[in-house]
């Protein structure tokens, strides 16, 4: 029997789906790790003669999972982008800075339960989708949604090579939020949650004769949105009200992790729906207003010390 505390998840970017890199494997940290692998079993419609159906075939299968993890500074610098689709473009003296793009990374990603020696390996992997989730209860969650090409399996040995540790970076919380802007100034309201997704809808092409699990992984029109809790008054009012005329505005949240570190997301143009309240007498009136995001790319900055 295994422990789920023994569980190490390990990763490394590929450059061909079918090779597994050698070299290069890092340690991921992660809460979850919910990457699996799933076969479509396609029964038989013949007859035999009796009333015991025939057996099936495996005809196709799938490879996706989610991986979360708390949003340490730096430690997923490398998913983010493939999230965006993207590479980080690096600056001396300003933000580094991460839009949509179409630059495709692949990864090998490895899930060993080491005490009793059973290894799984994705290879192929996308990043699919992206939610960052911010509360006032709990740290800043990260998930990552997978999908993969191929899949192994060993009972022997780890597919990671020598997976290096990686130095976890800050963790922070929702007391880490710094000002959060609305069209350049302070929301001027009490913001109890804020989320934030890309969902680059990837689909698996599969031609005759493929793999098991399809072959490439292709990204389609990129949806982006998020999520707010406010509490309800003037501002939150107005912040809705844009609802009735379809127009935009620019939101602005920064996530602090010391002085000078912190990731800040930027989204240009979002539009927003929202219902109006109806609080009991007994409840705070909050507002849960739904925004996506139009026109122009997200930014994520990574602000250095």
């Amino acid at each position: 029997m295994s422990s789920g505390a023994r569980v190490i998840t390990s990763i490394v970017e590929q450059t061909d789906p079918k090779v597994v890199p050698q070299t290069g494997w890092t340690i991921l940290p992660n809460i979850t790790n919910g990457l699996t692998v799933s076969n479509d079993l396609t029964n038989s419609e013949m007859l035999n003669g009796g009333r015991i159906a025939a057996a099936g075939m495996v005809t196709g299968g799938s490879i996706s999972g989610d991986i979360e993890a708390e949003l340490q500074y730096g430690t997923y610098d490398k998913l983010l982008a493939a999230a965006f689709f993207n590479n980080w473009i690096v600056n001396t003296g300003t933000p580094d800075t991460l839009v949509i793009g179409d630059i495709k990374k692949i990864f090998a990603i490895a899930k060993d339960f080491t005490d009793v020696n059973v290894n799984h390996l994705f290879t192929g992997c996308v990043v699919n989708s992206l939610k960052i989730d911010i509360t006032t209860d709990d740290l800043v969650k990260v998930t990552f949604g997978i999908m993969g090409q191929g899949y192994q399996h060993s009972k022997t040995l780890s597919f990671a090579k020598s997976p290096a540790s990686v130095a976890q970076g800050k963790a922070a919380s929702g007391l880490s939020i710094g000002t959060i802007l609305k069209d350049g100034v302070d929301i001027g309201i009490c913001v109890e949650s804020f989320s934030f997704e890309i969902d680059n809808q990837a689909e698996i092409q599969k031609c005759l004769g493929d793999n098991l699990y399809g072959g490439d992984i292709l990204a389609m029109l990129a949806n982006i949105s998020g999520s707010m809790t406010l509490a309800y008054g003037v501002a939150s009012h107005d912040l809705v009200v844009n609802q009735l005329t379809g127009a935009t505005v620019a939101l602005e949240v920064p996530i602090n992790y010391s002085n000078k570190q912190k990731y800040v997301i930027k989204l240009p143009q979002v539009q927003v729906t929202g219902d109006i309240p109806s609080p009991s007498g007994t409840e705070l009136a909050t507002i849960d207003v739904n925004y996506t995001v139009v026109n122009v790319s997200p930014v994520l900055e990574k602000h250095k010390a």
